[in-house]
């Protein structure tokens, strides 16, 4: 990494809980961006914040899906250098289940300095990016992609539970100035109804939260969790509609969360959570954060 950023105060944040995972027909999907694999049914943070701005990622080098390279490709983030480099975000090292990357450097002074968690399975690839070199919380971007597309429900019966990770890039801007950044990471278990609402509905929880500084070194456990809202499945789309969500316990909070089916049957659901509020000693802070959750048996 570039820059060591201490993060040393903890704080408590909240999600909600649901179950649920429907059965999907695999159908044909469009293609977004460089990489073919990517369905079109997508979402981004670009809905949930307005500081949002990352419009594409893609996990591949010049438009080609090729691990070996190793690199984020990260569209509408201003001076991340990753454009003019012609480049991308390279990996810094892991945390928890999730990948960490740092956008590229070319030394100099208007470069801003951003950071990346990503996960990518055979069916959903997810990332969230910000940076603490601005005065408020900057900017950034969070997303959930398919990869392969997911199609339509083939059948509405039943509940269904999903268990996975979470992981997100904390801004706190202190009342006494400076700013510091840090890493989350958690446990996500969402729920499905596909029968009600009439369109179906997911909500769920993050807990278990894990806080660490921008070194990867632990701080300690945050206490709460955060709340997803529930929210109506746009079946049309496989994807849920934007809901709110809360944090709740050592802090307080608010923002909203998406998410999108994956998989040939809908085994996983991939989302986003971005959260806006205020450390217990009053301190503001941002939290984008996502998650990749796999339907239990």
């Amino acid at each position: 990494m570039r820059k060591a950023i201490s993060f040393s105060l903890l704080f408590g944040l909240l999600a909600a809980c649901g179950d649920g995972n429907p059965f999907f027909e695999t159908t044909d999907e469009g293609t977004s961006g460089a990489d073919p694999t990517i369905g079109t049914s997508s979402v981004y943070g670009t809905a949930l914040n307005g500081d949002l701005t990352m419009n594409s990622l893609d996990y591949d080098d010049q438009g080609t899906v090729d691990p070996s390279d190793d690199l984020l490709l990260v569209n509408n983030l201003p001076f991340d250098n990753a454009d003019a480099s012609g480049g991308g975000y390279t990996r810094a090292g892991t945390i928890g289940a999730f990948d960490l990357y740092e956008s590229p450097s070319s030394g100099g002074a208007a470069d801003r300095e951003y950071f990346a968690v990503f996960k990518r399975t055979s069916v959903s690839q997810v990332a969230a990016v910000a940076t603490n070199d601005y005065v408020g919380f900057g900017f950034g971007g969070a997303t959930a992609q398919q990869i392969g597309g997911a199609g339509t429900p083939a059948a509405r019966s039943d509940y269904y539970t999903f268990t996975g990770d979470y992981a997100a890039i904390a801004v706190v801007r202190p009342t006494a100035g400076g700013g510091s950044i840090g890493y989350i990471t958690g446990d996500a278990t969402l729920f499905v109804d596909i029968l009600d609402f009439d369109d179906g509905s997911v909500e769920g929880l993050i807990e278990n939260r894990q806080f660490f500084d921008a070194t990867g070194a632990p701080l300690g456990s945050l206490a709460g969790y955060i709340s997803l809202a529930t929210a109506t499945i746009d079946f049309d789309n496989d994807l849920t509609v934007a809901s709110t969500a809360e944090s709740l316990g050592g802090g307080t909070g608010t923002g909203q969360w998406s998410s999108v089916f994956a998989g040939p049957n809908g085994e996983e659901i991939a989302g986003i959570v971005v959260i806006e509020g205020t450390m217990p000693g009053g301190d503001p802070m941002r939290e984008t954060g996502v998650f990749v959750a796999t339907q239990t048996p």
